[in-house]
């Protein structure tokens, strides 16, 4: 009995250990036309008059 036990919380540990919840994407319809780490218009540089006077 306790061989199975073991078993099963062994088998259960590989099974857990093993798969992921990752996907890959097959298809193309899933791709961003802007990559998400591109900075939005918004978040530009700074102000050129942030910087004078010093």
């Amino acid at each position: 009995m306790i061989v199975l036990l073991i078993l099963l919380a062994l088998t259960g540990t590989i099974a857990v250990l093993t798969t992921g919840c990752g996907t890959v994407a097959e298809d193309s319809t899933n791709v961003s036309t802007r990559p998400w780490n591109t900075p939005k218009s918004w978040e530009g540089p700074l102000p050129s008059t942030f910087n004078e006077g010093r």
